[in-house]
């Protein structure tokens, strides 16, 4: 009789001890600037791939309308990242100079949406690193002319647009500098693997600084390259440049 008063009065006091908490939703906002500049060939049906080159320093001048803002949620280890930019960048490049003075003007319109599953592979004193894997959508519209010059190019206009789906590989990681509110964050993905691209490649870094538990800022610099050639759209191109963003966690 008092080995079963004794297993009662255990089974009661486990049952009185407040449930084990499970992980809350953590939720990461980062609107955020990218001063890119644009490097490579843009080719239209029916017309030769003309070169880019915008520096990033000329990028403010030459980008016309741009929305970038990065997301996550996050649950225990198990969470989903989202970024998504879109830039209306256009440019004038003298292809042939003077007497013939053949110059292409472009105008591109890219839309790049990133979605991925990702998985805390480490926390530990508030430094992080998840794996990504998922997919990024990209729709480029592109309008080339040809201005001046001689002969068949001259005066030609070409507008068209293509969109693709590649799968993602990635990582991106959180490191505190000391004691300090200053930190490191980071990241870099490769995907396209002849999908939709034949290949891109991403690469980020960043410096910031906490200034609340929910407010922070970060500036660094970003690396998109992406190879892409189907049915004479030609999208081979390089941007790069500075970025800075506010990050709100709630």
């Amino acid at each position: 009789m008092n080995h079963l008063r004794k297993v009662v009065a255990c089974g009661l006091a486990l049952y009185a001890l407040p449930a084990l908490a499970e992980p809350e939703w953590r939720f990461n906002l980062t609107p955020y600037l990218w001063f890119a500049g644009l490097e490579g060939d843009v080719g239209i049906v029916g017309l030769p791939p003309a070169p880019v080159d915008i520096s990033a320093s000329d990028a403010l001048d030459d980008t016309e309308t741009s929305l970038m803002v990065l997301m996550s949620a996050k649950k225990g280890s198990h969470g989903i990242f989202a970024d998504l930019f879109y830039a209306d960048v256009r440019s004038e490049e003298e292809l042939v100079p003077d007497p013939v003075n053949l110059k292409a003007k472009t105008t591109t319109k890219t839309t790049i949406a990133t979605l991925a599953y990702q998985y805390e592979l480490y926390n530990s004193a508030g430094a992080a690193m998840d794996l990504l894997a998922g997919g990024r959508y990209w729709n480029v519209d592109g309008e080339l002319r040809f201005k001046g010059g001689l002969g068949m190019l001259a005066g030609q206009k070409r507008s068209d647009d293509d969109s693709w789906i590649d799968p993602l590989l990635g990582f991106k990681g959180h490191w505190p500098l000391g004691s300090s509110r200053f930190f490191l964050a980071g990241g870099g993905a490769v995907g396209g693997f002849g999908v939709g691209s034949d290949s891109f490649y991403e690469i980020n870094a960043n410096i910031g600084y906490q200034w609340t538990d929910a407010i922070g800022t970060g500036i660094g610099y970003r690396i998109i390259d992406v190879d892409y050639d189907e049915d004479d759209f030609v999208y081979d191109a390089r941007q790069e440049g500075w970025q800075i963003g506010l990050i709100w966690t709630f």
